[in-house]
């Protein structure tokens, strides 16, 4: 008898059976899991309704992300771009503030809303930044800067602010920059759609009567008082209240957190060492 051919032929069947068995057992735990986020998305759906909370087509379930860093951009004065008609100060070494010379028209085009073709057209690297809000009592529009083509929100080291005036003509902006955009590890599955209004629903931050307008993934920052930062993956969810008033929570795409965010751009004070 060929024992060393037998002994091959042995390894060869248990080897099979192995990754059969994993197989197997690969295919039991995936309908498992399908299972309990199917009854899941039930009981939610049905806590929903009993609460009149509705939302329209949620998306795509396969989203992925991964944390970034950035680095706060510094000016200096042969750094500051230049652009015809305007005029750039800067302020705490991080911050452009630009007078236009001549107010400049504010105009749509077929492609952009009117601030949105104002800020490609006028501002340095205007297309990485997103239109987040406009304020017309106000007339303020705020941009935010992107991060892997994704919206960070309210970063005071990130955003534009375009100014106009009764002539619907932009008088002034100010803008802050990130740069050096790393990826600090590889692409993780997100929480879905599902997940993250289950845990919006189990802390009692959807009302009754309210409407799911609008879900996205975008970043927030996780370290912010330094000259490096750090960005992690956020669920944006936007909810429209029964007095037609809307709410904006983030929670991160991760691992769940409310993420709670300053949502006025303030500049942001690192607190005092106590000295006792």
């Amino acid at each position: 008898m060929d024992w060393n051919r037998t002994k091959t032929i042995f390894i060869w069947v248990f080897l099979i059976l192995n990754v059969f068995l994993y197989t197997q057992y690969l295919e039991r735990y995936n309908e498992g899991q399908e299972i309990e986020v199917l009854g899941e998305t039930t009981k939610l759906e049905s806590l929903l309704k009993e609460d009149n909370i509705t939302y329209s087509a949620l998306p795509n379930n396969n989203e992925s992300a991964a944390y970034y860093s950035g680095q706060i951009k510094n000016f200096t004065p042969s750094e500051v771009p230049y652009f015809a008609n305007q005029r750039t100060e800067i302020e705490n070494g991080n911050k452009l503030v630009v007078t236009m010379d001549k107010p400049v028209k504010l105009q749509e085009t077929g492609t952009h809303d009117k601030f949105t073709e104002f800020l490609h057209s006028h501002v340095h690297k205007g297309d990485s930044y997103e239109l987040w809000n406009v304020d017309n009592e106000n007339k303020v529009a705020t941009f935010f800067q992107k991060v892997n083509d994704l919206t960070l929100y309210y970063n005071v080291r990130g955003y534009v602010k375009i100014f106009w005036n009764d002539e619907d003509r932009v008088i002034a902006y100010e803008q802050t920059m990130l740069e050096k955009h790393e990826k600090l590890e590889k692409q993780q599955n997100l929480l879905t759609p599902i997940q993250v209004l289950q845990i919006l629903y189990g802390k009692n931050l959807l009302k009754p009567d309210s409407q799911i307008l609008k879900m996205k993934v975008g970043y927030s920052t996780i370290v912010q008082l330094t000259q490096t930062q750090v960005f992690a993956p956020t669920w944006e969810v936007r909810v429209r209240l029964a007095d037609k008033s809307e709410e904006i929570h983030f929670v991160n795409a991760v691992d769940g957190k409310i993420v709670e965010i300053q949502n006025d751009l303030s500049e942001i004070v690192e607190p005092e060492e106590d000295l006792e």
